[in-house]
């Protein structure tokens, strides 16, 4: 039995690249042969051509020639990640090429990352494997809406394609509600994929790495397209560094970063950089899901930057309400202070995960297996 992935697995982001890879791997643990579809997304678009565009072009290059071009580094270093550890289909897919010429499975598997996000997706229902043939079985592996709500225009498609899964599982208990809602179905909440593989098969991805002589340091690892956690966010930042007296290390940080006291800005590390980083780091502060799943994987003291009473965006904290790890949540604007002690304490177990971790390694195994021989497991 062959499976079809498709994800987000070429977005450049860290964890939709981890993510996608663990997925992969897990299956194949299990003993099924799969290949991640190549589909390309987001698509490229054409953008006009205009004086102001030529001018902000010339600055962005003459930026990249000051910083020894960091985004062409970062890209050549996730292409060896993709060379290194993917199973891709023998062809690449847009859209249109999908539907035309359909990838030949006997399984299609929706699998995680913000795959159903009606933010991202918009009217492209190929996550939704609207693009498979009607009669192979379809399913999903903790795949996430990151929202509470679906649009009122995009409900009819989530409907429709939800309706052909053999089964379904979603990556956060909003998701579980949004499906019952909108095609009332049920469906299980199974861990992200990262977590499906251990820490010393971490480890392997992590001595990918480039090699780095750093002393102790704290790792900050902010994202903006959520919310934008600046300039409060300084203020715990500030706060943390006094007490630990360590480097920070900005991860994909502002220019500014750069020009703040004992501090790095890293703008060109890959996958296994991530993951090396996270792993090796005193503290991790981020708003990052994946930033917070890595963390509680290598059990590092952790702050989770959120709003407060986000109801738009419950990723982060069910993830540490499964794990028992509310005390990492920090409100970005909250100006927290803590102690040395107080700090390290911020460092969480991750055998809470265990029992999380081993029901979705048993949702995915049952649900193929079912399938190999023609069942269903979720009615």
């Amino acid at each position: 039995m062959k499976i079809g992935i498709i994800t987000m697995h070429k977005v450049l982001n860290y964890g939709s690249a981890l993510q996608a890879f663990a997925l992969q791997r897990k299956i194949s643990e299990l003993g099924y042969e799969s290949e991640i579809i190549d589909y390309i997304f987001p698509p490229h678009k054409k953008t006009r051509i205009t004086l102001q565009s030529v001018i902000d072009n010339v600055f962005v290059f003459l930026r990249a020639v000051v910083m020894g071009f960091p985004k062409k580094k970062k890209e050549r270093r996730f292409q060896e990640f993709y060379d290194a550890f993917y199973r891709l289909s023998p062809q690449s897919y847009n859209a249109e090429k999908i539907i035309q010429d359909v990838p030949k499975y006997d399984v299609y598997m929706t699998g995680s990352d913000q795959v159903w996000n009606p933010r991202y997706i918009g009217t492209d229902t190929n996550f939704l494997l609207s693009f498979a043939p009607q009669d192979k079985p379809k399913i999903s592996y903790a795949s996430s809406f990151a929202t509470s709500s679906i649009p009122e225009g995009s409900k009819k498609f989530y409907e429709k394609y939800l309706k052909e899964y053999s089964c379904i599982s979603v990556r956060e208990s909003t998701g579980s509600f949004l499906v019952q809602d909108v095609a009332g179905k049920k469906s299980m909440v199974c861990c992200d994929p990262v977590f499906l593989l251990n820490r010393d098969q971490w480890d392997t991805v992590a001595e990918k790495a480039r090699k780095r002589n750093e002393d102790k340091y704290i790792l900050v690892y902010a994202l903006y397209y959520m919310f934008d956690p600046y300039p409060e966010l300084l203020q715990i930042i500030d706060n943390v560094q006094k007490t630990l007296g360590y480097k920070v290390l900005y991860l994909d940080g502002r220019k500014e970063d750069a020009f703040r006291p004992n501090s790095s800005v890293l703008k060109a590390e890959g996958p296994s950089e991530f993951v090396s980083l996270v792993k090796n780091a005193e503290l991790v502060i981020t708003s990052s899901f994946h930033g917070v799943a890595f963390s509680l994987i290598y059990e590092r003291p952790l702050m989770a930057i959120v709003r407060k009473e986000d109801k738009t965006d419950s990723r982060i904290p069910s993830l540490l309400k499964i794990a028992g790890a509310e005390k990492s949540l920090v409100a970005y604007d909250s100006n927290l202070k803590l102690s040395r002690v107080e700090l390290y304490h911020l460092r969480n177990d991750s055998t809470c995960l265990t029992q999380y971790i081993e029901s979705s390694i048993d949702y995915l195994n049952n649900s193929l297996n079912n399938l190999k021989y023609n069942k269903n497991i979720i009615e």
